[in-house]
């Protein structure tokens, strides 16, 4: 729950435009230009104070705009028939209802009392609402600082403890103008809820909804590449280590055997053994699938090995060989400066600073940072940090922040004098703070700004940022985070973002306590 809504005892919803959809299209009659000539005309604000009837109201706009009046009735009427409940919003209400049931709700509209009467028949939740402000009732009108002032007398409550939700910005302007908190309604999103479900209901618990529904179907997207569909291990690797739940991804082990979401059902593919000493089954390949956008035979990688055994629990490391093996093959393959190399193949010669990031990580984890073969590759890292060498991201990766987040994982858990050099990253991190990002790289970016113990006045405005991008659904959008070796295509996951946002809510929460 967000500052505002922490404040905010009372909802006010006006009608046409939040409440109801209305289609200007199907009031043909009239052109879209005399439609908004006679709603801005002092005959129109005197129908919506009740100071005249709809019929001489109609006879006035006859004059303005040189029709017969029966055709502004006909019009008018065309109008009335459009509109539509808002459906989802109304949903939201109802949710927003079951979340808090000491948060009121309130319509104020600016509406003849004819016209009030016709919608008063349709099907809103109107014993939701403690009271329906109609201007054609009460004899005033939005933005008239008098019709918010009587509205906040009759609801008890202070400006402060009340939210406009409307779609014209000078009603949002006088609201604010008497203390109330506003939101206008500018986009589909505001108009659906999805700001008030971001405002008011928990985000984690959203955000943990979002990865259930959708499990086993949290795959991969790449931008420019909309029909493709990238199934790959390694996201779904992050997304358990981050949520604990192995029943939200799918992965396909170095054995052949598939797991998913569907109670771990797993085959086995080509009687592949599970032997703990054979080392190919310690090797984990990028994709779970057949490999899309690249070469046909694509090698395993250091990159989604090491995240496998930083990521599974230990009761799953019996299904893959020992870590010792895979680690030794690792310090081996080596590049001719010494650095440790991303793929497990003499083809495909590559260093990639997030990737020795991993493979580091791996050493510390299982006992091996004295190692002398790692040195030279701790070594770059700790300069690529120094001298911003991922500024631009880098052939795999297309941020700086994914490098950064990489980096505070390997701060936390390793020890000195390797701690020391790589203590940098805080100021690093502070100096990309409320830096323009995709919404994947802000919540790399944040998340490392917690392992990296930065303190959390100094990123109130990202997270903010983040919170802000929830979506309707629960989830948060896919944005992107590596590419495609070949194209630079953008790889994002949306699983993946939401995956990092629930970690950093949690995080934030425990903090708080």
């Amino acid at each position: 729950m967000s500052a505002t809504a922490a404040k905010v005892k009372a909802l006010v919803f006006d009608l046409g435009g939040v409440l109801l959809n209305w289609d200007r299209n199907k009031a043909s009659t009239l052109s879209s230009g005399q439609f908004l000539n006679i709603m801005n005309s002092t005959a129109w604000h005197d129908l919506d104070r009740g100071h005249i009837s709809l019929e001489l109201a109609c006879i006035e706009f006859s004059k303005i705009l040189s029709l017969n009046a029966r055709i502004i009735v006909k019009s008018l009427e065309e109008a009335q028939l459009s509109l539509t409940v808002n459906t989802s919003l109304v949903q939201t209400i109802h949710e927003l209802q079951a979340s808090n049931m000491n948060l009121k709700f309130y319509v104020m509209s600016n509406i003849s009392k004819e016209h009030f009467q016709i919608v008063r028949g349709l099907n809103l939740p109107w014993d939701v609402f403690e009271l329906a402000f109609a201007s054609g009732v009460e004899g005033m009108r939005k933005p008239d600082l008098c019709s918010f002032e009587y509205l906040v007398k009759k609801s008890g409550f202070t400006p402060d403890q009340m939210l406009m939700i409307d779609d014209t910005v000078e009603n949002i302007c006088a609201a604010r103008s008497i203390g109330m908190h506003g939101m206008l309604v500018d986009n589909q999103f505001v108009r659906s809820g999805g700001a008030l479900k971001n405002m008011f209901l928990d985000p984690g618990s959203r955000a943990m909804a979002f990865l259930r529904s959708r499990a086993g179907k949290h795959h991969c997207t790449v931008e420019g590449h909309g029909d493709v569909v990238l199934k790959d291990n390694f996201a779904q690797l992050l997304i358990w280590e981050l949520t604990g739940d192995a029943n939200v991804v799918y992965l396909r082990w170095p054995s052949g055997k598939v797991t998913g979401h569907r109670g771990n059902a797993s085959r086995e593919v080509n009687g592949i053994s599970l032997d703990r000493k054979d080392i190919k089954n310690g090797l984990w390949n990028y994709f779970s699938e057949a490999p899309v956008l690249t070469t046909v035979e694509f090698p395993p990688d250091a990159d989604t090995t090491s995240t496998a055994y930083l990521s599974l629990p230990s009761e799953y490391l019996d299904d893959v060989a020992d870590a010792n093996i895979v680690l030794h093959a690792m310090a081996e393959n080596v590049d001719r400066d010494g650095i440790m190399q991303t793929y497990f193949t003499n083809e495909r010669p590559r260093t990639t600073p997030e990737v020795c990031c991993n493979i580091l990580r791996m050493f510390h984890k299982f006992g091996r940072a004295s190692d002398p073969r790692i040195v030279k590759t701790e070594r770059w890292v700790v300069d690529c940090l120094r001298n911003r060498a991922c500024l631009d991201g880098n052939r795999h990766y297309s941020t700086s922040e994914t490098f950064l987040y990489f980096v505070s994982r390997l701060y936390a858990i390793c020890s000195t004098p390797l701690k020391a050099e790589l203590e940098i990253i805080q100021n690093e991190l502070e100096n990309r703070l409320n830096m323009p990002i995709n919404p994947l790289g802000l919540a790399f970016r944040l998340a490392a700004c917690q392992f990296a113990g930065i303190e959390p006045a100094l990123y109130q405005r990202d997270l903010e940022r983040l919170l802000s991008l929830q979506e309707e659904d629960g989830g948060w959008p896919a944005g992107h985070f590596c590419c495609m070796g070949r194209t630079g295509a953008r790889i994002g996951n949306r699983g993946l973002t939401t995956a990092l946002a629930l970690k950093i809510i949690k995080h934030e929460k425990e903090k708080a306590r």
